[in-house]
């Protein structure tokens, strides 16, 4: 089944997370409500072929259902709408490839780290003036709106900092040539590249940051013990391995991931690179491409997130 970038929009699914365990005798189990977006492939995307919303972190919140045994209804709105809604408590959930920081920790809570990422550079190839974050002081370089990676160049570099709240808008103004660089989580840089970017962008300089994504939860959830619970049971038991593998093409390296939220808060850029740079050496299977009954395979023509 086809994938694509194309056609994804803002909206709300309702998405049923069928549990084999948990709920009452009656065999009903809590519903809650959890915010993801559309815009982070391969985390969260709409597939416009099917309407139904896809990714790392759609099968794996699925997964924590049926462990914990609740039922998702799942709706999707930009990013800085979860971050928002996780601070007044609109959601039960929020999963979208967030990264666990000490400001937003300050406004809701997290569970244990699932996945360790970092910011990365872009450029157009042949760039020769930028080859490093060092390069683009005074420089026009665009980003995602409401994201570490906006706040890494506004507290770091000089540049001129261009925001959308899409990051393929972010990406293709590169490609155009109206911004001269662009830094984003390196995951999806890399899957940008290797799909919709071959030959228009290639990163550059080293990983900026060591960060990992968390799921949010509002202050005081008592849901957060069950998830951090179930995603450990996951881990050990070899269901977390089979989804990450399905999306990104190779075993997950666990030792990578902080044991708490708080320790996740305190990374150095080295903790991010050996997770996720393998993707971009010597590899034939990159970020979910190529792999046989890849379900993000086939990502190719379309470029809007």
């Amino acid at each position: 089944m086809k994938k694509k970038w194309a056609g994804i929009v803002l909206g709300t699914a309702a998405v049923a997370a069928l549990a084999a365990c948990g709920g009452n005798e009656d065999g009903d189990m809590p519903t809650y409500t959890v915010a993801t977006d559309s815009n982070y492939v391969p985390f969260e995307f709409l597939n416009d072929e099917t309407g139904e919303m896809e990714g790392f972190d759609i099968d794996l919140i699925n997964a924590i259902a049926e462990e914990v045994g609740f039922e998702i209804d799942l709706e999707v709105v930009e990013f800085d709408g979860i971050v928002s809604g996780m601070g007044t408590g609109r959601y039960d959930i929020g999963i979208a490839g967030m990264t666990i920081t000490e400001e937003r920790a300050e406004n809701f809570e997290f569970s244990r780290p699932y996945y360790s990422a970092g910011l990365i550079l872009a450029v157009q190839p042949g760039e020769e003036e930028i080859q490093s974050i060092d390069d683009v002081d005074g420089l026009r370089v665009s980003t995602r709106a409401a994201t570490t990676s906006q706040t890494y160049l506004e507290e770091n570099t000089d540049a001129e900092v261009v925001t959308f709240p899409d990051i393929v808008n972010a990406y293709q103004d590169l490609q155009a040539g109206r911004v001269d660089a662009a830094i984003y989580d390196l995951p999806n840089v890399l899957y940008y590249i290797e799909t919709e970017g071959v030959g228009e962008m290639e990163t550059v300089g080293d990983t900026l940051t060591g960060e990992q994504y968390g799921i949010a939860f509002p202050e005081g959830s008592e849901l957060r013990e069950d998830v951090d619970a179930a995603l450990e049971t996951l881990m050990e038991d070899g269901t977390y391995a089979e989804i990450y593998e399905e999306w990104f093409g190779q075993e997950p390296n666990l030792d990578q991931l902080a044991d708490t939220a708080e320790d996740a808060m305190n990374l150095e850029p080295e903790d991010a690179e050996d997770a996720d740079e393998a993707d971009t050496a010597d590899e034939e299977v990159n970020d979910g491409e190529d792999v046989e009954n890849d379900p993000a395979e086939d990502n190719e023509e379309d470029n809007n997130e």
